[in-house]
């Protein structure tokens, strides 16, 4: 491969990784990608993204992107970039994810535990209180409740028990930020 000045040798590595992503792209299989932490790129891969979504050429292709608004402010590269992006006219969706609700802390850990949400529901209010609903915090949680021994399946009865007065008087944080 002939060595090119720098921008023209980012254009041949884009078109090239665009011609790749296109081999998995293609109508009868079209291509997903989740990128995560998307507040964390780089301008280059920001550069690289951009560049995949604009492009009209790969047209199966979905990249489904996940950031903490909350550490994303009119400032942050990934705000212009996505602005760009929307200039260029490619089409970005927008989807905010609220913190699970008390109820749907029961629904979690009632499926989790095989248990009617009726009876768990006192765990399920200082779970949620614990973790303020967000659910990557609800399951961190009842694993730390687990590996203390305050989350327990008992065998003879085929069930899990927990005692929530013993796990409100346990030494766990209120923030599971601080668990953590």
């Amino acid at each position: 491969v002939p060595e090119l000045e720098p921008q023209q040798a980012k254009q041949r590595f884009l078109q090239v990784f665009r011609r790749f992503i296109g081999v998995f792209a293609q109508a009868d299989h079209p291509l997903a990608l989740f990128l995560d932490d998307l507040q964390w790129l780089d301008a280059a891969t920001l550069d690289l993204l951009a560049d995949l979504l604009i492009q009209p050429d790969l047209r199966y292709l979905m990249v489904i992107g996940a950031y903490r608004d909350n550490e994303v402010d009119a400032a942050h590269p990934l705000t212009a970039r996505l602005e760009a992006i929307r200039s260029a006219g490619a089409k970005i969706g927008e989807i905010r994810l609220a913190p699970l609700t008390g109820a749907h802390v029961g629904h979690l850990i009632a499926d989790a535990l095989h248990c009617a949400p009726e009876k768990l529901a006192p765990l399920a209010r200082l779970v949620t209180d614990r973790t303020g609903g967000n659910p990557f915090f609800v399951i961190q949680f009842l694993h730390a409740l687990a590996e203390g021994g305050l989350l327990a399946f008992d065998h003879d009865a085929r069930q899990w028990r927990w005692d929530t007065e013993r796990i409100q008087a346990s030494g766990y944080t209120d923030n599971v930020v601080d668990l953590m």
